[in-house]
């Protein structure tokens, strides 16, 4: 999944909170949901910052709730923050 805006990133909480939800996942969903809301009220780079710490949680946490390409994905999202963290 290739991320080029806030309002994607957004968008992809949003989603992965809604399938950990439905899965049970309820602490993890709230950590996304919390970065989440977030979007509009901080820059831009403490989004990223704060996404970072979310999803982070959800990979190490997350313990088979995701599947194989769910989990690659969720890598792949935080290679782009990675990335755009070093860039700034």
């Amino acid at each position: 999944m290739k991320l080029s805006s806030k309002r994607e990133l957004y968008e992809y909480l949003v989603l992965l909170e809604s399938r950990l939800r439905s899965r049970g996942s309820e602490a993890l969903s709230k950590g996304l949901a919390a970065a989440a809301r977030m979007a509009n009220s901080i820059p831009a780079t403490e989004f990223i910052g704060e996404s970072r710490i979310a999803l982070r949680r959800v990979l190490a946490e997350e313990n088979g709730i995701l599947s194989r390409i769910e989990s690659t994905e969720l890598q792949d999202v935080l290679i782009q923050l990675d990335a755009a963290v070093d860039r700034r």
